[in-house]
């Protein structure tokens, strides 16, 4: 990358709202501390998606990260919720079309495709590394999906092919002397 895409890049990060949702307190820290380390500018943390949507509502977050289970409100159904929000009957409002990203332990196919269905823009498979979630916020900042309604859906097109992103944790092998 070079140095003027790499300083367009952290000021665009520096200028950004992220809300972090996890129930686990010690996965919170950590995703906060790297958003740190990132350069985002507001990071706001809350522990399920009841809370999350309540902090949602307060900041008006440019972009979600969120863990799926969750109670008493998972992140699937915060996501449905965001991708719900009206302003007035039948117009969409602005933020509900702020990205969301899912972390999850699970990479089943089925609870990918939920994720999907609920309007989820990345689908992020743990452990996360600090590389791949900057590579990811940093795409669904500059590169915004576009969103569909339907009678009964809103978010990213349903037909897309919503691929889990897994951190490659292979170690190479060390060298002989």
């Amino acid at each position: 990358m070079s140095p003027a895409a790499a300083s367009a890049d952290a000021t665009l990060l520096a200028g950004i709202k992220i809300l972090v949702v996890e129930d686990s307190a010690n996965m919170r820290e950590l995703l906060a501390a790297l958003l740190t380390t990132m350069g985002i500018g507001d990071i706001r943390c809350a522990e399920n998606g009841e809370a999350g949507l309540t902090l949602f509502h307060e900041m008006r977050p440019d972009l979600v990260i969120t863990d799926g289970m969750m109670q008493p409100m998972s992140g699937y159904v915060m996501t449905r919720a965001i991708r719900a929000m009206r302003d007035a009957p039948g117009a969409p409002h602005p933020l509900s079309d702020v990205p969301v990203l899912m972390l999850s332990g699970h990479n089943e196919p089925d609870i990918v495709e939920w994720a999907r269905n609920e309007g989820v823009t990345e689908y992020i498979v743990k452990p996360v590394t600090p590389e791949l979630l900057y590579e990811r916020v940093l795409n669904a900042i500059k590169n915004p999906l576009h969103i569909v309604e339907t009678e009964s859906y809103r978010g990213p097109s349903p037909r897309r092919r919503l691929v889990p992103h897994m951190a490659d944790t292979t170690q190479p092998a060390p060298a002989k002397p």
